[in-house]
């Protein structure tokens, strides 16, 4: 019989060549244990570690402030999209080697690990600001908030603008923050400004604009600082004003992100550190007056309403003019009526004011 020719098996059925059924055979999937990773294996975990520590060193020099926070976002978002794209790659890689039993499936479970622990930070931080009102941009004031002067010039073009959102942020915050009050010292507008600056020395700020207050009451007191967070550096600009009102002086805090949308509650927690810190100042200056204004409850402190304000009342303040040589710190300052706090021993309770 010639070779390759059907062959009958006596039952009428006929078999097909062998060399036909081999070549039907090799065209399917076949088990290839001995053959090597394929290359999504091969770079899916190349991939993820690279991303990986990309994400490393971009986190790390953005806390050194090596880095602009506008390139590390570019590089964040590529490195969510690296990470991505390494599941992708996994997941096409698990299931060549699940059905051919390739060689590499410790790089695609390494690979799909630290493609999932990259994109969980994200997942998760979106997750957790869900917790707080979405707001990045917190006052004390929400008629009349402080304007901020030396922000303008420090950030970049794509960051939040310094301007207040308007309406808006101030519903959310005063359903999210309805705690968040003006605070009413029953002192001169020269000496409550002297006591915001010994409670920012206590708290460890550094200030970049000091603007004393003036006589008349047009004419309010003026300090900027900037705040970074603990683990990624992340700036807020916070501006304090302290206003005289009566025989009374008003102190509004506004802290506001550079970068974001969500603020995790960071804003809204300083100002309150910040406006707990001057009442306590306040207190240890007067240990034997009682103020009705402000006073302590279950170790939190509770502040007078501010007095409802218009439009019009704005327009009559003077507002910082940086072109004057007598306004930046240390330059100018006024003595409060007992002298300057500058050179306070540390740890002394601060000298009790005159009524």
């Amino acid at each position: 019989m010639t070779p390759g020719m059907a062959t009958n098996d006596g039952i009428g059925v006929q078999r097909a060549p062998r060399r036909l059924r081999d070549r039907r055979r090799s065209s399917r999937i076949y088990y290839a244990g001995g053959q090597p990773p394929s290359f999504l294996a091969k770079w899916t975990s190349r991939l993820a570690v690279f991303v990986a520590i990309a994400a490393v060193v971009t986190a790390v020099l953005h806390r050194l402030h090596l880095l602009p926070t506008s390139v590390a976002m570019t590089i964040a978002i590529t490195v969510i999209a690296g990470a991505m794209l390494a599941l992708v790659m996994a997941t096409i890689a698990g299931l060549d080697i699940w059905f051919t039993g390739r060689q590499g499936a410790a790089r695609v479970l390494c690979g799909s690990v630290v493609a999932l622990g990259l994109l969980a930070i994200p997942a998760g931080t979106w997750a957790l600001s869900l917790r707080w009102p979405q707001i990045d941009d917190v006052s004390t004031d929400l008629v009349e908030p402080p304007d901020f002067t030396e922000a303008k010039d420090e950030r970049a073009p794509d960051a939040n603008s310094v301007e207040y959102p308007g309406e808006r942020f101030a519903t959310i915050q005063r359903a999210g923050y309805p705690d968040l009050k003006s605070l009413v010292l029953p002192r001169s507008a020269d000496d409550a400004y002297e006591l915001v600056l010994q409670a920012l020395a206590k708290l460890k700020y550094k200030t970049t604009l000091e603007l004393p207050p003036e006589n008349d009451e047009s004419s309010p007191g003026f300090i900027e600082l900037s705040d970074h967070s603990l683990i990624l550096g992340l700036v807020d600009d916070v501006v304090i004003r302290v206003l005289a009102e009566d025989q009374s002086a008003r102190v509004d805090v506004r802290s506001a992100s550079r970068y974001g949308q969500a603020d995790f509650g960071r804003n809204a927690e300083r100002v309150r550190a910040i406006l707990k810190e001057v009442a306590a100042r306040f207190e240890a200056s007067a240990p034997n007056v009682a103020s009705p204004q402000v006073a302590k409850k279950d170790d939190k402190v509770t502040l007078k309403p501010a007095k409802v304000r218009g439009p019009v009342s704005k327009a009559n303040r003077r507002r910082p003019d940086l072109s004057r040589s007598d306004i930046r710190r240390g330059l100018g300052r006024k003595e409060s009526p007992q002298g300057s706090y500058a050179g306070r021993v540390p740890g002394r309770p601060p000298e009790r004011f005159d009524e």
